[in-house]
């Protein structure tokens, strides 16, 4: 089953979106939203969490206190599936302080992948461990995409994660490739999560979450529209 990556869409756009991408179960770029405080159903774990207008469009914005290990959960449980969750973030460095920020699938017991540029890795993480890394050279102060797939493919799980900056192609071949030997049958929503180590904001953009059911899934060559 082939993963495509859409063009973003907007909340009026979802329903039909949805229809022409059965797996795309959240999708959202906050342009239809209201500066202020984020709607009701996101579930806020840890962070000051806020809409706000930036850089002529709208983002989910992490303030830059309290310092923690901020996370925010959307949408529906993949409930027994793997999924895909992309998002689009954009920090900043302030000195010698930098911020960490990422995405995460199922759940507080899930995978998590994190753009770490203190030390210019993406890492994979579960129950913070770190599994797996790979060398980025993250460029401060510019929007980046964040996308982590964990899918059950026989009697193990493959993650896959990738980073890119705006406006360079998606990669074809993942960062980071790991094979998991657990038969867990994960469970819980996707998430963005971040650390504001700088003392500066970190914002969150069009965020999508993908369903995949089946054995066989494989990551698109599309690259999401700016």
């Amino acid at each position: 089953m082939a993963l495509i990556l859409p063009a973003f869409v907007g909340a009026d756009e979802k329903k039909s979106e949805e229809t022409k991408d059965p797996g795309l179960v959240f999708s959202e770029d906050f342009e239809k939203m209201e500066t202020g405080d984020v709607p009701s159903h996101y579930f806020v774990i840890e962070g000051d969490w806020s809409v706000v207008e930036i850089d002529g469009t709208k983002a989910m914005k992490l303030a830059e206190a309290p310092i923690v290990e901020a996370q925010v959960q959307l949408g529906d449980s993949l409930k027994d599936s793997g999924g895909t969750v992309l998002a689009r973030i954009k920090a900043d460095k302030k000195r010698r302080g930098y911020p960490r920020f990422g995405v995460g699938l199922h759940g507080m017991s899930g995978y998590r992948l994190r753009l770490f540029p203190a030390q210019g890795e993406i890492q994979l993480v579960r129950s913070d461990e770190v599994i797996k890394s790979a060398k980025v050279d993250w460029v401060a102060g510019e929007w980046w995409f964040i996308e982590l797939t964990a899918k059950p493919v026989g009697d193990h799980w493959e993650v896959q994660g990738r980073t890119w900056q705006d406006g360079k192609d998606r990669p074809e071949t993942p960062q980071i490739a790991f094979e998991s030997e657990e038969e867990e049958n994960f469970s819980g929503k996707a998430s963005v999560t971040g650390t504001a180590y700088a003392g500066l904001p970190i914002y969150f953009d069009n965020i999508q979450i993908r369903r995949i059911e089946g054995d066989v899934a494989e990551s698109g060559k599309e690259k999401p529209k700016e």
